[in-house]
C-alpha cells in the first residue's frame, strides 16, 4: 500500500487482483501497527469495511463508479461527514475531552455532529471512494508548524519524529506518506496542504480558490483565502481527485464563475516545459535570500527545467512596482471575518447543534477557543479586526486583494511568463518544536498567493543531507490556471522522480 497509487489499485480490480475488502483491511491492519506511533487520524472510520463490501457488490455487478471507486481516502477532520462528529482538532468539539477556562473552570466539549456531508466529501462519495478516517490537526488549523491539537496532540513526520510534519493539514500528509490511504484532503488557508506536502515528500495542490467548494470545512479565512486540495504520491493522482473534487456546487457560492469542471487528467504533459517561459525565485520579491543548502538545491533543480527546454527567466518582478504594490495593501491582520465564517458553519450543520458562537457559549459554558493551543486563534479571533462578510471594511480588502491578483496576472502576461518556479522555503524543513510564526514567513509562497486565490502545486525534490525532505513549488500564472501547472509539475516529476517513502516497514 505505501507505494501505491489510484491506477495500481485501480488496474488491481479490473483484473481481479484483490478486493476492496482486501484493501480496506490492509488500510486497517496498517494503521493498527503505525498509527500509535504517527497520531495521524482524529477517527478512523469503523465502518469501512462494510463500506468495503458494498464497493465489492458493485464491482460484482458491473457498477463502475469512476476512477476513485474503491480507493481509500483520508479527510481532514475539519470537513463535515454526516452523523459523524466534526473536531477541528479542537477539545472543546469533543463530549469526551474538557477544557479548562482562565479562571479554572472545567467544562466538557460538545460533540458538533453535522446532517449533511461537505461538497468535497458528498463528491469523494458519488465517485465511489473509501473515506478511511479523519486526519488530525492544530485547533481549527490554526498552527503554522505542526498539529498539537488541544484534543489529539501532534502527528509526527514519518521521515523523522524530529521533523516538523507541516501544518495543518498534517495527519492527510502523514496518513497518505505511511500508506493509510492512497490519497488524502486538505485545507490551505496559508500554506496548509503545500507545507504538510511538501514536509513528507508528497505532492500537494492549493487549488485556485472558488475552484473546489468548501463548505462545510471549518473556516480558517473563507471569504478569500481558504481551499480544500489534494495530497498524494503522484501528480496523476491529484489530478484524478481533481477532475472528482472541482466545479461549481450549488452550495458554495465562492464556486459560481466557473461553468464546468476542467479536465485535469488530460492537461497532464511530460512535454509541458518545452518552449515555456519560467519564472525565478527573486530576493526580496516574495521573501529574502535563501539558505545557502536551499540555494544550492534550487540551482540543481532549475537545470532540470533547462534540460527540458524551459527559457528561464530570473528578472519578473523587481523592475516592478509589484513589492510596494503588496505591502500597500490592507491585510487579514487588519481586517477579516473569521468569527463571521465559524457563525456561517455552525449555523450549516443543522439538527440539533449549536448555531452560533452565543448559541456555543450558552450551552457549553465557555466560549469557542477557551484552552486552544494554536497559536494564530488570537490573532484571528481578535473582535477588534473582525467585521461580517458582507461589512464594507472586507469587501474592501476582497476588492483589493482582487485589484493585487490583476496586477499580478498583468505583470506576467506582459512578461509572458508561464508560471513561476519556486523553491518551498527560504530554509530547510525545520524541527517540529520551531516557531510557527517564523516558519510563516519563511515560505516562499504562502499569504500572498492565498490572498490572491491563485493557484500552486508543491512536488517533491528530493532531501538534503541530513534526510530533511525538501519541494519545490509551481504557482499560476492567473487564477484557474490549475491545470497548466499541474501540466508543469507531473513533467518536473517525471524528469526527476525524487520522492522516496519513508522508512518505515512496509
Amino acid at each position: 500500500m505505501i507505494g501505491w497509487t489510484i491506477p495500481d489499485l485501480r488496474a488491481g480490480y479490473e483484473a481481479g487482483r484483490f478486493s476492496a475488502s482486501a484493501v480496506a483491511a490492509a488500510c486497517l491492519a496498517r494503521i493498527a501497527r503505525l498509527e500509535p506511533y504517527l497520531n495521524a487520524f482524529i477517527s478512523v472510520n469503523m465502518a469501512l469495511m462494510e463500506d468495503a463490501a458494498q464497493v465489492d457488490a458493485e464491482w460484482r455487478a458491473g457498477v463502475r463508479k469512476g476512477p476513485l471507486h474503491g480507493v481509500p481516502i483520508i479527510i481532514k477532520d475539519n470537513m463535515n461527514v454526516a452523523g459523524v462528529r466534526t473536531t477541528a482538532g479542537y477539545a472543546g468539539f469533543a463530549s469526551d475531552d474538557r477544557v479548562v477556562d482562565p479562571s479554572g473552570g472545567v467544562f466538557n466539549g460538545i460533540d458538533l455532529v453535522p446532517e449533511r456531508d461537505a461538497s468535497v466529501v458528498s463528491r469523494l462519495k458519488q465517485a465511489g471512494a473509501l473515506i478511511v478516517g479523519k486526519s488530525n490537526l492544530p485547533d481549527f488549523g490554526l498552527d503554522g508548524l505542526r498539529a498539537d491539537s488541544s484534543y489529539n496532540g501532534d502527528t509526527l513526520n514519518p521521515y523523522d519524529a524530529r521533523f516538523a510534519p507541516g501544518a495543518s493539514s498534517t495527519g492527510s500528509a502523514a496518513g497518505v506518506a505511511a500508506g493509510f490511504g492512497i490519497a488524502s484532503l486538505g485545507t490551505d488557508t496559508a500554506g496548509s496542504i503545500l507545507f504538510p506536502a511538501s514536509a513528507q515528500s508528497l505532492v500537494g495542490l492549493k487549488p485556485s480558490f472558488g475552484m473546489v467548494p468548501i463548505d462545510g470545512v471549518f473556516p480558517g479565512l473563507s471569504s478569500h483565502h481558504d481551499v480544500a486540495g489534494p495530497i498524494a504520491k503522484t501528480v496523476s493522482d491529484v489530478a484524478i481527485l481533481m477532475d472528482v473534487l472541482a466545479g461549481p456546487a450549488s452550495a458554495d457560492p465562492r464556486t459560481a464563475r466557473r461553468a464546468g469542471r476542467p479536465d485535469f487528467v488530460s492537461a497532464l504533459d511530460a512535454h509541458a516545459f518545452k518552449g515555456a517561459r519560467i519564472g525565478l525565485f527573486e530576493p526580496g520579491q516574495w521573501a529574502p535570500d535563501l539558505h545557502p543548502a536551499v540555494a544550492e538545491h534550487y540551482h540543481v533543480m532549475t537545470e532540470v527545467l533547462t534540460g527540458l527546454g524551459a527559457e528561464l527567466v530570473p528578472v519578473v518582478f523587481a523592475d516592478t512596482d509589484w513589492r510596494a504594490r503588496w505591502e500597500s495593501r490592507t491585510s487579514f491582520v487588519g481586517t477579516n471575518s473569521y468569527l463571521a465564517g465559524v457563525d456561517a458553519f455552525l449555523g450549516a450543520l443543522g439538527g440539533s447543534n449549536p448555531a452560533s458562537r452565543s448559541a456555543f457559549r450558552e450551552r457549553a459554558g465557555f466560549e469557542i477557543g477557551v484552552a486552544t493551543t494554536a497559536p494564530l486563534h488570537g490573532l484571528l479571533s481578535s473582535a477588534t479586526i473582525n467585521v461580517g462578510a458582507e461589512d464594507a471594511g472586507m469587501v474592501a480588502v476582497i476588492e483589493q486583494a482582487a485589484a493585487l491578483r490583476a496586477h499580478y496576472e498583468a505583470i506576467l502576461r506582459d512578461k509572458r511568463i508561464d508560471a513561476l518556479f519556486f523553491p518551498r522555503s527560504v530554509n530547510p524543513l525545520p524541527d517540529i518544536g520551531g516557531d510557527t510564526l517564523a516558519y510563516l514567513g519563511d515560505q516562499v509562497v504562502g499569504t500572498e498567493i492565498n490572498e490572491m486565490g491563485l493557484p500552486v502545486v508543491t512536488v517533491p525534490a528530493g532531501f538534503l543531507e541530513d534526510g530533511r525532505p525538501i519541494a519545490v513549488d509551481i504557482v499560476g500564472a492567473a487564477i484557474d490556471t490549475d491545470a497548466a501547472i499541474l501540466a508543469f509539475a507531473y513533467a518536473f516529476e517525471q524528469a526527476t522522480l525524487l520522492r522516496r517513502p519513508p522508512p518505515l516497514s512496509s
